[in-house]
């Protein structure tokens, strides 16, 4: 049979528009790609691409709208000479990136350039509240130089001086810092149809409050590229009676690596105080010679540069600069314990926090959710990388999993796979046993009793006459009493939550109440008040808890019960 060009171009025409309709409306998926699909620094990957729905969109992208916006807002307060504003916009801001994580972590977003968007954001609230404690302890300084002057307190006033001179240099390097962060972030949310402006806006801003806070001690400069550089022109400190040197090796490092600090300390006291930063990493002792060595490991140390110093009687070396790498980091939940806890059952998890290469993490904070992202507890990691997390939960499946994603360890964050969980209070495993033991008993009886024989083989049955029908005799009348089937009104307990959970659902229109727990009761409720969630929740105990309710504790459900209905009526 011959094909028919008309018809077949005809039918590529339909398939061509239902395929395009299909990309159109198909269930409000929105793709997130470079312009003109082309590779460049910012979209080297396609795969990097956020894939998300219409609706999610709608979550994820007003959450890096209020960053730009909240990251200039703090800034804005610190160049308004207010830390405590500041401070307050730096709470939200932080607020907001967490929020973008949490949203991140549902959708599934966590290899994308919206995931680098957020950790950038994470780095640049570090640099914020890095610079926001320096500006308030030049501050600080500031007031105490005028005092020991006053006072003639020399010592003193070389301390301040050698402090200052660290802090120079760390607001020196988190300035650079927090401008890397901010062109990552413009790039980004420029691809996203995102107003980066007031984002580009705050990094010329910040260098104008480094300037003022240090006093112009600190020079801010673009060179030919664009690229902001400060040079510290504070020179050095005024105490010339000593010197130190100080070199670190190796000069490129990462977590759990072991650096050597030495140098030559002449004129000083017998020890020095080694900083990275403005943060004490250690002590050294110096020798007879003046010599001194030091051994240090990487551990809570954000990944970048940093400036390390040996520091003594108000003399500071000059810094030499490390570079600290960062690499992937591997959560897990290992095990999980149970036990009786105060009013529900006790749920231990244990897991571990590792390096790619299976060194511990030591001292870091894991966070545990359940599956659907309820915030469960945070443990720490003990020398070993092992931390545990515990909560009293009731009765049911659950599922958990864990994230790490501190940064100021050099280290990626990482989330665990799903850990299932089943709850059971071990009551219910002595119940089924006892249970499933009678009905074996009662099986095996009826067993030997329908296989013994009635009467001897080849002999015909005797015969018997029925006897007429007893009357109950009183034992029988006894064991009728007992196993008579219990009204389920005769217990107070459940008539009371019984009359009240019908006439709640009753004022609320909620169906199918008898197959509620008395928790999706009230969450079905709108508004309950405290007396409903009273109620409730000593119901829940009584009933669920396998203890016996007395008197005292049925008066209160029942003055609650009437507190309730008379509340509607």
């Amino acid at each position: 049979m011959k094909a028919n060009p008309a018809a077949a171009a005809a039918l590529l025409a339909v398939i061509a528009a239902v395929m395009l309709i299909t990309l159109v409306a198909g269930g409000g998926t929105l793709l997130y790609a470079a312009e003109g699909h082309t590779n460049t620094s910012s979209h080297a990957d396609p795969s990097t691409i956020a894939v998300m729905t219409t609706e999610e969109a709608e979550t994820i992208l007003p959450l890096m709208g209020d960053i730009i916006g909240l990251s200039y807002d703090a800034v804005y307060q610190l160049y308004l000479n207010d830390p405590e504003y500041a401070a307050r916009y730096l709470a939200a801001y932080e607020n907001t990136v967490s929020r973008l994580g949490t949203n991140l972590g549902k959708i599934k977003l966590t290899q994308t350039e919206i995931n680098q968007f957020r950790k950038e954001s994470a780095a640049l609230g570090t640099s914020i509240r890095i610079i926001q404690g320096d500006v308030v302890r030049l501050a600080e300084i500031d007031h105490l130089r005028r005092q020991y002057a006053s006072d003639g307190n020399t010592a003193a006033l070389y301390e301040l001086a050698a402090e200052s001179k660290l802090i120079y240099g760390e607001l020196a390097l988190t300035a650079e810092n927090y401008a890397g962060s901010a062109e990552i972030m413009q790039q980004i949310s420029a691809a996203y149809g995102l107003d980066p402006a007031k984002l580009q806006s705050s990094v010329p801003l910040l260098s104008q409050v480094i300037i003022a806070a240090t006093s112009g001690k600190l020079t801010v400069t673009t060179d030919a590229q664009g690229n902001i550089v400060i040079i510290d022109t504070s020179g050095t400190t005024t105490d010339t009676s000593g010197s130190i040197t100080i070199s670190v090796d190796p000069s490129i490092a990462r977590y759990g690596d072991t650096l050597t600090i030495s140098g030559i300390a002449r004129g000083t006291q017998g020890s020095l105080d080694i900083y990275w930063d403005t943060t004490l990493w250690g002590t050294a002792s110096v020798d007879s010679a003046g010599y001194y060595t030091k051994k240090l490991k990487i551990g809570r140390i954000a990944e970048g540069i940093h400036a390390v110093t040996a520091q003594s009687g108000g003399i500071t070396s000059k810094p030499v600069y490390i570079t600290i790498l960062s690499q992937p980091s591997v959560v897990a939940i290992l095990k999980d314990q149970q036990e009786n806890g105060e009013l529900h059952r006790k749920l231990t998890l244990y897991g571990s926090l590792l390096t790619e290469d299976d060194l511990p993490v030591v001292g870091a904070p894991v966070t545990v959710y359940s599956e659907d992202h309820i915030l469960i507890g945070t443990g720490i990691t003990n020398a070993n990388g092992i931390w545990n997390v515990s909560a009293e939960l009731i009765d049911g499946g659950y599922a958990f999993y864990a994230i790490f994603d501190d940064v100021s360890f050099p280290l990626e964050e990482s989330m665990s796979e799903l850990y299932p969980v089943t709850i059971l209070d071990p009551t219910i495993y002595y119940i089924i046993l006892i249970a499933a033991c009678g009905v074996l008993l009662v099986l095996g009886i009826r067993f030997v009793v329908k296989r013994r024989p009635k009467y001897a083989s080849g002999k015909a049955p005797p015969l018997t006459l029925e006897p007429a029908p007893k009357s109950s005799g009183p034992l029988k009348k006894i064991r009728d009493a007992v196993t008579k089937k219990e009204d389920p009104d005769a217990d107070p307990l459940r008539r009371l939550y019984r009359k009240t959970s019908v006439f709640l659902a009753g004022k609320s229109g909620i169906a199918n109440v008898a197959v509620l727990t008395p928790r999706e009761l009230l969450a079905a409720l709108s508004a309950p008040n405290e007396n409903i969630k009273e109620f409730i929740s000593t119901y829940e105990y009584l009933h669920y808890a396998n203890v016996s309710a007395g008197h005292d504790q049925i008066k209160h459900l029942e003055r609650l019960s009437k507190q309730i209905i008379e509340g509607y009526t």
